[in-house]
């Protein structure tokens, strides 16, 4: 048959020889030597054959020493963790062992403790005498357990096996034969106007409260990196009703007061601060203003919104507060005049740009609160009127038309108003 011009053979002898084509093709070989291929290449490549006997020995040895590898790392991995925590399990049972007094030694010493030493300090001469073993620790549970503000000056004699509350217990204030006086301190009073009350109530010298206020180095964070100025703690000393002992230590008296300033610093007024991404300072020093300027409680946040208005506007380089100037003058005026704003004081607002150099006086919890959260509004002045509630102006021709009202209305008229009309 024919297909085109490929013709299929029919000789048989023509397909014996295609057949053999074919197979030399695919590589069979030729049948007529009678050599085997698979011998062939078996007896030409002895020395890969070799070759390879050694890769898979490498190969294997490999596997071998990852294995080893392995298991030494993870051998050593479980000891390193059996280790530490060994070494914490011990560290653990000596410190609680210090703590509750299990199992010490029963010795006795003597310790002073001087008028003014820190917390820190009476860990130290604890320690020393060996009383305590870790002071640090000591420190850590006088503070969570409330303890650390009440250490008196004197000479104790104290044991070893005593536990870390009978020890503290020892050393504090006994309130039996000592005399007491309580003493609220109102919000918006200043510093040395607080030091003189305090003496007057014969709790401590002024001259020595105001020394402890500028020099001593308290272990709160929010002192860290103040000034030492005479007025360092305005601001920090905070307005509540305290019970001092008769010619306390003015370290424990200070004390007291930024303890309680400390704690009523909540998780969310943490928060807040962080948010608006201003320091505690500036914030105490804003709230003393809105205290000092501020009668009632619902004005605070609008009063703040004018502050943080003026401090945010190029417009308005200087925040111009009456409250300021008293302080930097020294003293109450019913009026202020032209020159009284002229004084040369980093406090006056009328002469320094942004916040006075610090604050003017100890701000209440509800002042702190405006502070942080100033109402939104397009205010940059007010005006007190004769009820103690304010007048709040967006410009300047508004804000004098707001004082002429405000000069005109007598106390009668604004009896039976409450907090003015304020538009945001």
């Amino acid at each position: 048959m024919e297909n085109g011009n490929n013709k299929i053979p029919s000789d048989p002898e023509q397909k014996k020889t295609n057949s053999g084509g074919w197979e030399r093709i695919l590589g069979g070989g030729d049948k007529a030597s009678g050599a085997d291929p698979v011998q062939g290449r078996a007896e030409q490549d002895p020395a890969a054959e070799a070759e390879d006997d050694a890769l898979s020995f490498e190969k294997k040895e490999a596997e071998r020493k990852s294995n080893s590898i392995g298991c030494v790392s993870t051998i050593s991995y479980v000891i390193f963790v059996l280790g530490i925590s060994i070494i914490l399990s011990v560290f653990v049972i000596l410190s609680v062992n210090d703590m509750f007094s299990f199992v010490k030694a029963d010795k006795t010493a003597e310790i002073t403790i001087t008028d003014g030493e820190s917390l820190r300090d009476v860990s130290k001469v604890l320690s020393k005498a060996g009383i305590i073993k870790y002071p640090s620790l000591f420190s850590t549970f006088a503070k969570l357990t409330d303890m650390d503000d009440d250490i008196a000056p004197g000479t104790y004699t104290l044991n070893a096996s005593m536990d870390y509350r009978t020890i503290l217990s020892n050393i504090r204030y006994k309130s039996a034969g000592k005399a007491t006086v309580t003493i609220t301190i109102p919000e918006g009073m200043e510093q040395d106007k607080i030091f003189a009350l305090l003496e007057e109530n014969g709790v401590c010298e002024l001259w020595r409260l105001q020394a402890y206020a500028r020099y001593y180095d308290f272990d709160y964070s929010f002192i860290k990196g103040l000034p030492y100025t005479p007025n360092r703690l305005e601001g920090y000393l905070f307005p509540d009703t305290y019970t001092f002992y008769v010619d306390d230590s003015p370290s424990r008296v200070l004390k007291k007061f930024l303890s309680n300033f400390n704690k009523k610093w909540s998780v969310e007024m943490k928060a807040r601060l962080e948010n608006i991404n201003m320091s505690m300072n500036d914030i105490v020093i804003i709230a003393s203003m809105i205290e000092k300027e501020a009668k009632f409680d619902e004005e605070r946040p609008t009063i703040a919104s004018v502050i943080y208005n003026r401090l945010q506007s190029s417009n308005f380089p200087r925040l111009e507060i009456d409250a300021t100037v008293l302080y930097a003058i020294g003293g109450h005026k019913d009026t202020i005049t032209d020159e009284d704003k002229k004084v040369d004081s980093p406090y006056n607002t009328y002469v320094c740009e942004g916040l006075p150099a610090g604050p003017i006086c100890n701000p209440g919890l509800a002042a702190i609160t405006a502070a942080l959260n100033p109402e939104d509004t397009g205010y940059y002045y007010y005006v007190a009127r004769k009820n103690g509630y304010h007048f709040f102006s967006k410009t300047y021709a508004e804000h004098q038309r707001m004082i002429t009202e405000a000069n005109n209305e007598t106390f009668e008229d604004t009896v039976s108003t409450t907090s003015p009309s304020i538009e945001g």
